[in-house]
């Protein structure tokens, strides 16, 4: 039986053609969002990146006021927002005025980064990160609920006693906590109450891993899993066969790797030396291999890459898995309008029906 219950939604990054300005990557952006919101997507995520050429989005949230006007139907995510990088009160505040600009929910995925220039830049000490969320997220936690308080952190602190405002109802705003290289970050998570947020990295075992964790620890703190949406950013391209969509693959996916292997500078010596991050050295290793076409055939198995059925199929074993929030990541760098939107396209018009009941109408409509 199909499930009904399940949201796609896509990333909206500035990818296009080599050689585009970043004024016309931001134009690529809005072309995805009027296209995804045409085709009845859910939710724009944005990603947050500084100072590389890797999506140079640096302020999703202030996108996401001008995405909130333009495309109103569209619901607005983060995928993710790297917190200890924020005045965790600004940050609040900014999250309660795009809150009142917009009708749509607000699916929010809080990270800590992983690119040392990034916080090289910022004067922030990288292994400072792990307390820096748990600091940010309680202080805009807190802020959020309303009234008056304090807080005192053993980094950061609220001394004098405020209130948020603008003050509003804050029920539409969803919180996720980003977990990428290793599935003990799950009770970190649950421990501060925030869903995991994951990226397919062709380990479905471990992502079960992971999110069985995170239910099992939810479960010691009181928390009711079932309460909760279970995010995934996953790679899609859909073609007339398996083989046409993995050559597809072969000429974009590349690219993408060794743009996060130079934005994260993932073949120097950082993520021996990092206590925190040390999950992320095979991350790189693998990011750097897949950089040749001819590695790529095999990641291709846990994205959706495939024919339509293909596609079906493995959304099928994701869903099966216990995620129910699909961040469709299309546009990588290098990917064509054209081709971002026959994979955003095909997948809607013949993969989704088969898990949305938004989707089933507009195909039924169609028909």
């Amino acid at each position: 039986m199909a499930s009904r219950e399940i949201d796609f939604g896509f990333v909206a990054s500035p990818a296009g053609e080599p050689g585009l300005s970043d004024a016309a990557l931001y134009q690529e952006i809005l072309a995805d969002c009027a296209h995804g919101q045409a085709l009845g997507y859910s939710t724009a995520w944005m990603i947050e990146h500084h100072f590389s050429d890797y999506f140079p989005t640096p302020d999703p949230l202030a996108f996401l006021s001008h995405l909130a006007a333009r495309f109103p139907k569209l619901g607005l995510g983060t995928c993710v927002l790297v917190t200890p990088w924020y005045q965790p009160l600004r940050l609040a505040e900014t999250i309660a005025q795009l809150n009142m600009l917009t009708d749509q929910p607000l699916h929010l995925g809080l990270g800590r980064g992983t690119a040392k220039l990034e916080y090289d830049a910022f004067g922030i000490e990288m292994d400072e990160s792990r307390q820096r969320f748990e600091d940010v997220w309680r202080i805009v936690e807190r802020a959020l609920k309303g009234g008056k308080f304090t807080y005192k952190g053993p980094m950061l602190e609220v001394p004098k006693e405020i209130e948020l405002r603008p003050r509003g109802d804050t029920k539409k705003i969803h919180f996720y906590g980003a977990i990428g290289a290793s599935p003990e970050s799950a009770h970190v998570m649950a421990d501060l109450g925030l869903p995991p947020m994951q990226t397919s990295i062709g380990n479905l075992e471990k992502q079960i891993e992971t999110i069985t964790a995170w239910k099992a620890r939810a479960k010691e703190r009181g928390l009711d899993a079932s309460a909760f949406r279970y995010p995934i950013m996953i790679n899609c391209i859909v073609a007339d066969t398996d083989d046409e969509a993995v050559r597809q693959a072969q000429t974009f996916i590349p690219r993408f790797q060794q743009a996060q292997v130079d934005h994260y500078e993932g073949d120097k010596d950082h993520y021996t030396y990092l206590k925190t991050y040390k999950a992320w050295q095979n991350v790189f290793k693998s990011m750097k291999e897949r950089a040749n076409p001819a590695n790529i055939p095999p990641w291709c198995e846990w994205q959706l890459v495939g024919s339509p059925s293909t596609v079906m199929r493995k959304t099928r074993a994701f869903v099966d898995a216990g995620f129910n929030i699909f961040l469709l990541h299309v546009a990588t760098p290098g990917v064509p309008r054209e081709r971002r939107h026959n994979w955003m396209s095909r997948f809607a018009r013949e993969v989704a029906p088969e898990f949305s009941s938004a989707f089933a109408a507009r195909a039924a409509k169609v028909a």
